[in-house]
């Protein structure tokens, strides 16, 4: 008697979840996309530009005279200033969009405005120091029209306590 109800209870159990209907099922806003033999997975993702329309010989280009700069040692509090000069090598006008550092201490300043190849600029870093101490390395991400669109420079040195020697 026992195994008869729990075989019923069972059944019943497995019929009342196995038969919902479409309408119980939530709209979790995600649509599926089933690819044609037309498109391009590059055309769903929205990249803008897709792997085929890329003409590296023709893309704007950043060459910089130095990508690492040591500033040596320098006492905690102090603040160091680089420039660093680059020249677009590339065929089309260079526009850097944004330069990124690993954190606020390290400051970038740059011309907004298109480089015209063979046009040489420069950018400017300024890295406070202050509440840094020993062995400092910044990294630099400067993102432009290039391929490819991120270029890192790096910033690097010894901070010491202004009373260490």
């Amino acid at each position: 008697m026992k195994k008869t109800f729990f075989f019923a209870f069972c059944l019943l159990f497995l019929s009342f979840f196995s038969c919902k209907s479409d309408t119980d099922k939530k709209d979790n806003g995600l649509q599926e996309i089933r690819l044609d033999d037309k498109t391009r997975n590059a055309d769903i993702i929205r990249m803008p530009v897709s792997g085929e329309a890329i003409d590296t010989a023709t893309a704007a280009k950043i060459q910089f005279e130095e990508t690492v700069y040591d500033f040596g040692t320098v006492k905690k509090g102090d603040q160091v200033k680089h420039v660093y000069k680059y020249k677009n090598t590339g065929k089309a006008p260079l526009l850097i969009s944004d330069i990124r550092t690993t954190c606020g201490c390290t400051v970038p300043t740059w011309n907004k405005a298109p480089i015209q190849p063979n046009e040489k600029d420069e950018l400017s870093i300024n890295f406070n120091t202050e509440g840094k101490y020993d062995k400092q390395i910044k990294y630099i991400t400067v993102v432009a029209n290039t391929i490819p669109s991120e270029t890192i420079i790096t910033l690097t040195g010894m901070v010491v306590r202004k009373s260490d020697n």
